[in-house]
């Protein structure tokens, strides 16, 4: 891009040594004390000093000799430096000629970066790109282009604060013109641009837009050199979002890509390669693949270029890349469907991934019915009609691309048989019940009807509600239940669990005791249970089966009861949980000790007979229990007062006959009523 003379033969180091002695010493001093005599000598100098640096060797020989040897380095840029202020044109246009050679090897460049007149050089340079005379022009540019070849000096001439300056002139310099000067200074501009802190100090700047336009008429002017250095300054401006911005919002941008077009179909491949380079900068964000789609030509003439068989690598392949950026939306596959439930469908796509890195929107379709615009890949659609039939379309569009629709698919929700309810577990526990819960399936697929509840194989309940009661239960036994949910298609599937009842010891009374209090009482205690299942309401007491005391106390006293009989008990505590009973606890009720006597007397056996004589001895013993019942119980006859009781008769054994027997039967009479009459 930018050329240089070369020199077909290089001096010894000899030589070299006194040319620089010589020609230094002898023609700058010289020259420079002697005034303008002596401007032809430091002008032939100078063109000769830039003559050896053309070649690499050279240029090696040339930093080399200057470090070591008779002078410092910085002399010789020092008066080359100094040169470029003098007022005979020739003489500065051999200094920046000289200079710009010298920075085009890596080791003069290198010199030139590390020298301390550095700054003052560039300032000299740049007050030369206005100067009347092209070449001096031309030579100032071609200085500051081979500076900015690297990064160090790109940065080198960013540094200073005038280097806003420095880019106006630059600016100010773009154009074709027979010196190159244009050339250089778009070289310059465009390797200063790579560099963000260079980039943002052009973009900042008022003259940033005329840059612009100047690179266009630098491209359609048809100077081979001139129109790739504005391809390369524009291409690196554009590498970044904002440039790239500012390029495509310039009132020039159509012209810029009708230039490029006409540089593309160019039968000289290096011009077709810039321009198909600066197209594919173009294209390498959004916003340029929809300008570039909207032009009319560009798309054609790419893919006539990459079908070209005249066309090299290095062009087909910033072709192929651009096209690959152009490419419109292909039909995009058929979206897919799932059916989660009866009463929803989800539908889903692939999401599309554009090398030209522009948003797609989804569009999905139910037949015409529009049902979703977006970015996202996923769509559920509610409330579903049974036995209706849906067809879905999905279409793809990006900025300036709107895509074909995909083919249909389609799908009709029937009711079918639920999934297995949730959460199957148990809420209550009794020693003989238990109570169950569960929540509805996941996906009915359909109406409930029913609930059926199943121990073991055996179907045991059938509820609409989420829960039941399991009753008739042994305790502390262990039971495997399912349950499944029902909808007119049939019985879904089942959950399962296995629970075990309670251990009546833990919830029940405890300590049932029955205190017998004679023949025809009890007292009856009982303890609160352990573990209370829920929240307790009463105690039941049960006697023979016979509900005797419902209430919250924990004692009763069951009267009337039979003597010398056997009574069992039980003891209930009632709660919110159900009914826990107590281990039965049985006591007989004391014997009447007067049972057989008065049956002896009453018997219907007995009274049928006749009564024989008792004899003295019975009746004597009759006679004793008599005193000793009535002396027991208090029975006696009122004494009178100052009377002696009378002795009664003693009965003998021989006295005993009629008279005696009826006394005895009336004494007998007499003991029996008092016996009745016991409280």
């Amino acid at each position: 891009m930018i050329c240089g003379r070369h020199l077909p033969a290089v001096r010894s180091p000899a030589g070299l040594r006194n040319c620089w002695r010589n020609s230094v010493s002898g023609g700058l001093r010289t020259g420079i004390s002697r005034g303008r005599s002596r401007f032809s000598l430091c002008s032939n100098v100078a063109y000769i000093l830039g003559t050896i640096a053309e070649n690499e060797v050279g240029a090696q020989r040339l930093v080399t000799v200057a470090q070591t040897q008779l002078l410092e380095s910085d002399n010789l840029l020092g008066n080359l430096n100094s040169m470029l202020k003098w007022t005979d044109a020739e003489a500065v246009t051999n200094a920046a000629g000289t200079l710009g050679t010298m920075a085009e090897t890596c080791e003069g460049r290198q010199w030139l970066l590390n020298d301390s007149h550095l700054e003052e050089i560039v300032s000299n340079v740049t007050a030369l790109l206005d100067s009347v005379n092209d070449w001096t022009a031309s030579n100032a540019a071609l200085v500051l282009a081979r500076i900015a070849v690297c990064e160090s000096g790109c940065r080198k001439l960013l540094e200073p604060a005038n280097s806003r300056h420095m880019l106006g002139k630059l600016i100010a310099s773009l154009g074709v013109d027979k010196t190159g000067c244009g050339m250089s200074a778009a070289f310059a501009l465009g390797r200063l641009c790579n560099l963000d802190i260079g980039r943002k100090q052009i973009l900042d700047m008022e003259e940033a837009p005329n840059m612009i336009t100047a690179l266009e008429k630098m491209m359609a002017n048809g100077d081979t050199g001139g129109s790739k250095n504005a391809c390369f300054a524009l291409s690196c401006l554009a590498t970044d979002k904002d440039g790239h911005a500012h390029i495509l919002m310039n009132p020039i941008f159509p012209e810029i890509l009708n230039t490029l077009c006409v540089l593309l179909e160019s039968k000289e491949q290096e011009s077709a390669w810039f321009a198909a380079m600066t197209l594919k900068v173009f294209g390498s964000h959004p916003k340029g693949v929809v300008k570039l789609r909207e032009h009319p030509k560009i798309s054609a003439l790419l893919k006539t270029v990459a079908c070209s068989p005249t066309a090299g690598e290095d062009l087909l392949e910033e072709v192929y890349f651009t096209l690959r950026k152009l490419q419109p939306l292909s039909q995009p596959p058929p979206p897919c469907v799932h059916v989660p439930n009866i009463n929803s469908i989800r539908i889903t796509w692939n999401k599309l991934v554009l090398d030209s890195g522009l948003e797609v929107t989804y569009s999905l379709l139910d037949g015409d019915k529009p049902l979703y615009k977006g970015p996202d890949c996923c769509y559920v659609l509610t409330d579903v009609k049974l036995c209706k039939e849906y067809s879905f379309t999905l279409h793809v569009s990006t900025e300036g691309d709107d895509g074909p629709y995909s083919d249909v698919t389609t799908v009709t929700v029937e009711e079918s048989v639920p999934s297995c309810p949730l959460d199957f577990r148990v809420i209550g526990c009794t020693p003989t019940q238990l109570k169950l819960a569960w929540a509805p399936p996941a996906e009915p697929n359909g109406v409930i009807k029913c609930y059926t509840v199943y121990r073991g194989h055996t179907v045991i309940e059938s509820t609409s509600d989420c829960s039941c009661i399991i009753s008739g239960l042994a305790p502390s036994k262990s039971y495997g239940f399912h349950v499944c949910a029902c909808t007119s298609k049939g019985k879904g599937a089942k959950s399962s669990l296995s629970a075990s009842t309670a251990d009546p010891g833990d919830h029940a009374p405890g300590k049932l005791t029955l205190n017998v209090l004679g023949r025809n009482e009890m007292f009856i205690t009982w303890d609160m249970p352990e573990v209370p299942l829920g929240r307790l309401f009463n105690f039941e007491l049960c006697m023979n089966g016979k509900v005797v005391y419902l209430g919250p106390d924990r004692s009763f006293t069951a009267r009337r009861l039979t003597a010398n009989t056997e009574y069992g008990c039980t003891v209930s505590a009632i709660t919110s949980k159900g009914k826990c009973e107590s281990k039965p606890v049985t006591k007989k009720t004391a014997k009447d000790e007067y049972e057989n006597t008065t049956r002896c007397l009453y018997s219907p056996a007995r009274m049928s007979q006749s009564i024989a004589s008792p004899s003295n001895k019975e009746v004597s013993e009759l006679a004793d229990r008599l005193r000793r019942s009535r002396t027991q119980l208090g029975i006696h006859k009122e004494q009178t007062p100052g009377k002696t009781p009378k002795a009664q008769p003693t009965l003998s054994k021989g006295n005993v006959k009629g008279t005696h027997k009826h006394c005895d039967s009336d004494v007998m009479s007499k003991t029996v009523t008092r016996h009745k009459q016991r409280p």
